[in-house]
C-alpha cells in the first residue's frame, strides 16, 4: 500500500501538484472531506502550511474550503485530474514506443549488420532500401507484405529496376483477389510457393532484410549492407524460394529482347540454342573485376563455360550451373569473359545482361 502511494504522489507530481499539495489531495481523496488538522497530521505537511496547500488546491479547482467547527475541505469530482492522468500516460506510452523504435532502427552503415527485434522494423528498412535499388530487387513475402510494398515496388519498376517476387499464401493460408495482387508495373517476374516463407528482400547483390514470419515462436530480424552476408541469402532465396516454382507471372516473352539479372539463368536458357549452332548477340553491363570500374560489352556470344553435377554441358538445367558459370563475347577487336558475382577469373562481375537476337544460319 505504502509503495502504490509513494507512486501516486510522484505521478500527481508529474501531473503539476507540488509534494505538499500532492499529499494532501490523496489524504482529501481517502477520506473524501477532513480538517485541517487531520489532514496535517496524516501527511507530512506542516500545520503552518496545510491552510495555504488547501487554498492553493482550491484555487486550482480540486477541493472545496468550508468551516463547520473548524477549517475543512472535501475533494470535489477528480475527473479532470483523472483525465490530465491518463492523457500524460498516454503521451509517456508514445514516447516510450518512439524511442523503443529509434533503439530498434539505428543508421547502417556500409558492410553493417544489425539484429532488430520486430518485423514492422525490418520491412520499413526493405522499403528504403528499394526505394534506393539501382538494378536489381527480389523479395519473398506474403501477399499481405507485397500490397504494402507495392508502392515502392512501382516506383523501382518505373525505374527500369528487375523485380523478382517470390509468393507464399497469408498465414491463414488463403490468397487474396487478383485485383489486390495486381502485379503489372510492379514486378518483373512472380513465383507462388504454396508453404509460408520467411520475409526476405535482397537488392542489388549488396544488401538484405530477413525476418520469421509471425507465429513461428521467435521474432527477430537481420539487416545488413554486406556482400558476402548476402551472397549466402542469394543462394537461399534462388534454391529454396524460386527455382523449384512455375513462374505465374513474367513481363517477359521468348522472343529476344531477352533481359537477365542472373547469369545462370541466361546460360540455362542459351546453352542449348548456342550448342545447335544459333548465333547469339548480347549486351552486357557490369563491373571491371580488378578496377571495379562500370564496364559495358555488346557482341557476339563465342563459347560458354560452366560446371556443376551434370556430364551434359550442351542442355543444362539451372541447377546443373552451380559452379563456375562465364559467358564469353567478341565485340569484333576483343573477347571478352563474363563471370557472376563475385568472379574469380572473368574480366567482369555481370549486373544486367540483355539477349538482342538469336540467329540462325542456312
Amino acid at each position: 500500500m505504502l509503495m502504490e502511494q509513494t507512486v501516486s504522489l510522484q505521478a500527481l507530481q508529474n501531473a503539476g501538484f507540488t509534494q505538499y499539495e500532492a499529499e494532501v489531495y490523496l489524504e482529501i481523496l481517502k477520506r473524501g472531506s477532513a480538517s485541517a488538522i487531520d489532514l496535517a497530521n496524516a501527511s507530512n505537511v506542516p500545520k503552518s502550511r496545510v491552510y495555504d496547500v488547501l487554498r492553493d488546491l482550491e484555487s486550482d479547482g480540486h477541493v472545496e474550503i468550508y468551516k463547520q467547527d473548524n477549517l475543512r475541505a472535501r475533494v470535489l469530482d477528480p475527473d479532470a485530474v483523472i483525465a490530465d492522468l491518463r492523457q500524460r500516460a498516454e503521451s509517456f506510452a508514445d514516447t516510450a514506443d518512439e524511442l523503443d523504435d529509434l533503439w530498434d532502427e539505428p543508421e547502417l552503415t556500409e558492410n553493417d549488420l544489425t539484429v532488430v527485434k520486430r518485423l514492422e522494423t525490418v520491412i520499413e528498412r526493405a522499403r528504403q532500401y528499394i526505394r534506393t535499388a539501382e538494378n536489381e530487387v527480389r523479395l519473398a513475402v506474403l501477399p499481405e507484405q507485397f500490397h504494402e510494398l507495392r508502392p515502392v515496388l512501382h516506383e523501382a519498376h518505373d525505374r527500369d529496376i528487375f523485380i523478382k517476387l517470390s509468393l507464399s499464401p497469408s498465414m491463414d493460408g488463403s490468397l487474396p483477389p487478383d485485383d489486390y495482387l495486381d502485379f503489372e508495373n510492379t514486378t518483373s517476374e512472380v513465383c507462388y510457393r504454396e508453404f509460408l516463407t520467411p520475409f526476405v528482400v535482397i537488392v542489388d547483390h549488396s544488401r538484405v532484410c530477413f525476418a520469421p514470419q509471425r507465429g513461428s515462436g521467435t521474432e527477430f530480424g537481420i539487416i545488413a549492407d554486406n556482400r558476402q552476408l548476402t551472397y549466402v541469402f542469394h543462394w537461399y532465396f534462388q534454391t529454396t524460394l524460386w527455382d523449384s516454382f512455375e513462374t505465374i507471372y513474367s513481363v517477359h516473352d521468348a522472343s529476344p529482347p531477352l533481359t537477365y539479372v542472373n547469369i545462370r539463368q541466361c546460360v540455362a536458357d542459351i546453352a542449348p540454342l548456342f550448342h545447335e549452332g544459333a548465333t547469339i548477340q548480347l549486351t552486357a553491363r557490369g563491373y571491371d573485376r580488378v578496377t571495379g570500374e562500370e564496364r559495358h560489352v555488346s557482341g557476339r556470344v563465342t563459347d560458354l563455360i560452366f560446371s556443376g553435377p551434370t556430364t551434359d554441358n550442351t542442355y543444362p538445367a539451372l541447377c546443373e550451373v552451380s559452379g563456375q558459370v562465364s559467358i564469353f563475347v567478341d565485340d569484333g577487336e576483343t573477347t571478352h569473359s563474363i563471370g557472376g558475382w563475385l568472379p574469380q577469373v572473368e574480366d567482369i562481375e555481370l549486373e544486367r545482361l540483355t539477349i538482342e537476337s538469336i540467329e540462325y544460319t542456312d
